[in-house]
């Protein structure tokens, strides 16, 4: 059995566990030690809110003040704080997108609460409610070169950052499709804008190894999520060269964002045709990170769905409204 094969049959044992047991499995297995440090995680969170308690003076986070609606104090973001960083260290990923950060700073507090060691890229953005995209990775693991915001047609930017990773060059997009309360055409435009962007660098670069995280406020069956990208592989001639591998969970009915009662598949991690072709890298499995601390066993309604910071107002001490996801590659 040569070396993929190998690796295959390794991850498939641990693909259930979170993907820092993964690595760390595979990565210490005997007689494949030195094929496992090719192994690479990579995954997507949305943090909820993530705001520090200082008034800003360019958006309104008047709730998210000590004297605001939601009383967010400095207890109350440290809390957050902690409860992202658990999470976070238990993935222990060698890349991680994150979603709702307000400013460098939080980004900075987060990485300084956590064990694992991060690096960080933060650009800030113009997001109506200033929260931002980040980019956490070990810094013995990926390489970044260059960096920056890319328009989406609406206040939220894309995040692309390119860089090098097991000696091959990796390009990141990280996004945030305006919300479902949003009018449909504003998400339309952003995915539209997203798709011109990746078939941009793919025609640049055929070879190019593209992966596109994020939340995109809906599954993939739904629009515009299912008329610009496809939901199964081979891809369908006319769509973008990138898929998501997450047909399965979908399928099965699991996701990562409880919407209107029901798991609705928001977050993604979209990759190139290559990782599939095995030009380059090699895709070998994705997963939803949840465990039982992460949901709300509060009342029937919100029963089993992910523990949020705050409810119809009221404080939980949550982690976060969403649920990370992440693939394995090499």
């Amino acid at each position: 059995m040569g070396r993929a094969g190998k690796l295959i049959v390794i991850l498939f044992l641990w693909l259930a566990l979170p993907a820092s047991a993964v690595a760390a499995s595979v990565r210490t297995a005997s007689g494949v030690a030195a094929q496992a440090e090719r192994i690479v995680t990579a995954g997507f969170w949305n943090v909820e809110n993530l705001y520090d308690t200082i008034p800003s003076l360019f958006y309104d986070d008047s709730d998210y003040t000590p004297a605001g609606r939601l009383g967010w104090n400095t207890e109350r973001y440290r809390n957050k704080l902690d409860r992202l960083a658990e999470v976070v260290d238990s993935l222990s990923l060698d890349i991680l997108g994150l979603a709702e950060v307000e400013n460098e700073g939080v980004v900075r507090d987060l990485i300084m609460n956590l064990e694992t060691p991060y690096n960080y890229i933060h650009h800030t953005g113009g997001d109506a409610r200033g929260l931002d995209l980040a980019l956490l990775f070990k810094g013995d693991r990926f390489y970044p070169e260059h960096s920056r915001l890319v328009a989406s047609g609406t206040s939220r930017q894309f995040l692309y950052v390119r860089g090098e990773v097991l000696g091959m060059r990796l390009d990141i997009v990280v996004c945030h499709l305006p919300s479902r309360l949003n009018n449909y055409r504003y998400r339309e435009r952003a995915a539209a804008a997203l798709v011109r962007f990746c078939d941009s660098l793919l025609r640049h670069d055929p070879d190019a190894q593209l992966m596109v995280m994020g939340d995109f406020n809906c599954s993939p069956n739904e629009r515009p999520f299912s008329k610009y990208f496809p939901d199964r592989f081979p891809i369908a001639a006319g769509l973008p060269q990138v898929y998501s591998p997450f047909e399965g969970q979908v399928r099965k009915g699991q996701g990562t964002y409880a919407y209107r009662g029901k798991w609705s598949m928001s977050d993604n991690i979209l990759l190139s045709a290559g990782f599939y072709y095995g030009e380059g890298f090699t895709y070998f499995g994705c997963g939803i990170y949840i465990r039982p601390y992460l949901l709300d066993y509060s009342d029937r309604r919100r029963r089993g769905f992910p523990l949020r910071t705050f409810t119809s107002g009221v404080y939980r001490n949550g982690y976060s409204d969403h649920l990370p996801v992440y693939v394995v590659f090499g």
